[in-house]
């Protein structure tokens, strides 16, 4: 089997898009918490605010909760590219190599080769659109763009699932987290 060669030239949407990603897998708890006050709010303030000032705030701070998902991770993804560009550094730019056990990273900007990542220490996938997400951790994820993959984007989407043992989840919904737990839970009692 061909490897997979991708490279990844990140702009400050590319990392907004990193950052929403990593928000969606790894805040879940966060986000549900923030749907629940925030419906809360709303519901209390219509149902017992009788069309005083104070329950115009609460709904309008119940209707802030909800749509303000992803302020903090935009705010992160703007200042590293801010920092980056105070510095006088680029943007991060990679080529990915998908080799059978694991991912080798190349930094275009200075041509060095950093950590692998062998699949094994992958730990969540994600996807969106335009492009695949494959985290090492909570903190440090990879972007790789659909349209790198040209006609073997289908190949490539089971290739890592197969060798990750993971599928790509689109968000972090109530939905795809059962899925996810349910294939798990089938692969964890095929090995028993």
């Amino acid at each position: 089997m061909k490897s997979f060669e991708v490279e990844m030239r990140h702009d400050r949407k590319t990392l907004v898009a990193l950052a929403h990603m990593q928000y969606d897998l790894f805040c879940a708890r966060n986000r549900t918490v923030r749907s629940i006050l925030s419906a809360m709010l709303v519901v209390t303030a219509v149902v017992y605010g009788n069309g005083s000032v104070w329950s115009l705030v609460v709904i309008g701070y119940g209707c802030w909760l909800m749509t303000s998902t992803y302020a903090a991770s935009n705010r992160t993804a703007h200042r590293i590219a801010d920092q980056l560009e105070a510095a006088g550094q680029p943007l991060p730019a990679s080529r990915y190599v998908f080799e059978k056990d694991r991912m080798r990273i190349f930094d275009l900007n200075d041509g060095e080769e950093l950590d692998a990542l062998p699949y094994r220490e992958v730990l969540r996938l994600g996807e969106d659109m335009g492009a695949y997400y494959l985290f090492r951790n909570e903190y440090g994820g990879y972007r790789v763009p659909k349209s790198g993959l040209g006609e073997r984007e289908e190949e490539f989407r089971r290739f890592v699932q197969d060798k990750t043992g993971k599928l790509f989840i689109r968000r972090a919904t109530p939905l795809n987290r059962l899925r996810q737990w349910l294939r798990e839970r089938s692969r964890a009692t095929e090995h028993v």
